[in-house]
């Protein structure tokens, strides 16, 4: 490989932008399904039962979707982090070495 260019700051904001992005999926997501429910329930009456029991299955499973969606959000910035982290800590550790070496000469 040549040339090989690595921003870890630019990673590290990658990191944050990804952090920031879990953090406002999981503040939109903040819905209180109980009470949307419990809401519906006397509106719909019991002609309405099935669409209510129908709608709870889909609103349960949307807001299982959106935190896992989170989830890979904040996965993909504890990465970001962890390989700008690498990256210095590899660049830092060869330059010691080759420095060592040519100290020797």
């Amino acid at each position: 490989m040549k040339n090989i260019d690595v921003d870890t700051a630019g990673i590290r904001q990658y990191g944050a932008s990804a952090a920031q992005s879990a953090q406002q999926i999981l503040t939109a997501a903040g819905i209180d399904l109980a009470a949307n429910l419990t809401a519906l329930v006397p509106v719909m009456g019991p002609i309405g039962a099935d669409f209510v029991a129908a709608y709870a299955t889909a609103q349960t499973t949307h807001a299982k979707a959106v935190a896992e969606l989170a989830t890979h959000y904040s996965a993909t910035s504890a990465a970001a982090y962890s390989t700008a982290e690498s990256y210095d800590t590899t660049d830092t550790s060869t330059a010691d070495t080759l420095g060592g070496i040519r100290g020797a000469l």
